[in-house]
């Protein structure tokens, strides 16, 4: 296991130098956003995730357990726009293409990123 904590060698400047000369001085949201774009569009165009009924069932969990996680300041103005049900949704919603995305990222998917 990698201890996070530890300096970088040195060696590693040169080629993250050359890689911010290459990328230039945007962010990495910049540089990537088209690809993530792009895979967003056909995840929205096309079918969810195929996924086992216990698996929908606990990101259906999941989702209630973070909105009623929320602290009282973001959580109740959102119910006072949005009705309970379509807010755990949203979450759930979030949740699933996050998921996606992992699955997307795993397969290959996004190897240009």
């Amino acid at each position: 296991m990698s201890d996070d904590s530890a300096p970088e060698p040195d060696w590693l400047d040169e080629f993250r130098d050359l890689a911010n000369r290459k990328l230039g001085d945007g962010s990495s949201c910049e540089q990537i956003h088209p690809i993530v774009e792009r895979w967003f569009r056909g995840l929205m165009e096309g079918e969810p995730p195929e996924s086992r009924d216990s698996v929908i069932q606990a990101m259906s969990c999941l989702s209630t357990e973070v909105l009623y996680s929320l602290p009282d300041d973001i959580l109740n103005p959102l119910l006072e726009a949005l009705p309970e049900d379509d807010l755990a949704l949203w979450i759930e919603h979030v949740l699933l293409v996050g998921r996606a995305f992992e699955q997307a990222l795993q397969k290959g998917e996004l190897d240009d990123l």
